[in-house]
């Protein structure tokens, strides 16, 4: 398939100008795994009152975190987002 030299100089552009989507297209990396460690810190928190306390009162406790939380999270779910808008050089 790479035998044709158009779709080489094709490949060689890309790479030279984006490697992270050439790299993607070609197959070559893996998707990394992120905030692994954040999200057991996260739910450490969430699980230990779980235990304890009765379930109302743990439901309540999750309600109220993710409502004081949300706005916060769109905010950064916001910051994180890269486009074609966005995508800086």
């Amino acid at each position: 398939m790479d035998d044709d030299p158009v779709l080489r100089s094709l490949g060689a552009d890309l790479e030279r100008d984006d490697p992270g989507l050439a790299a993607l297209l070609s197959g070559r990396t893996h998707p990394p795994h992120r905030h692994s460690a954040a999200w057991l810190l996260l739910a450490l928190p969430v699980l230990l009152p779980a235990l304890i306390l009765p379930l109302r009162v743990t439901l309540g406790l999750l309600a109220m975190s993710l409502i004081l939380a949300s706005p916060g999270l769109v905010c950064w779910l916001c910051a994180i987002t890269e486009g074609p808008a966005t995508r800086r050089p």
